[in-house]
């Protein structure tokens, strides 16, 4: 039986020698790496230029994307524009002509 006691208590994990007991922290903590700092300014420092090219960006979009209107509706008069001849055919779409040998991907 105290040999499975002493293998019990040899399983607890015991801290390092050079831990303060009454505080529990060792003699690096507290003290970052110089290169952290390194990295979290240029963060910020990319993140600046980032917002910056963004809002210039948003400054440059127009405020509406629908096509511009004219500014006189009467500026163009319906006897203006060339009458619609009643007689000519309707024009009628056909699909482009195809070479010799190809097939149409529609025609399949």
């Amino acid at each position: 039986m105290t040999g499975l006691l002493a293998r019990a208590v040899q399983l607890i994990p015991t801290p390092p020698p050079d831990i303060d007991p009454s505080t529990g922290k060792g003699p690096e903590w507290g003290k970052a790496a110089p290169i952290g700092l390194l990295v979290i300014l240029l963060l910020c420092i990319a993140t600046f230029f980032l917002l910056r090219s963004m809002n210039k960006k948003i400054k440059a979009v127009p405020t509406s994307f629908d096509p511009p209107v004219a500014e006189d509706p009467a500026a163009v008069k319906p006897e203006d524009a060339d009458p619609i001849d009643d007689a000519a055919p309707p024009v009628q779409t056909t699909d482009p002509p195809t070479a010799p040998g190809l097939v149409n991907e529609r025609s399949s």
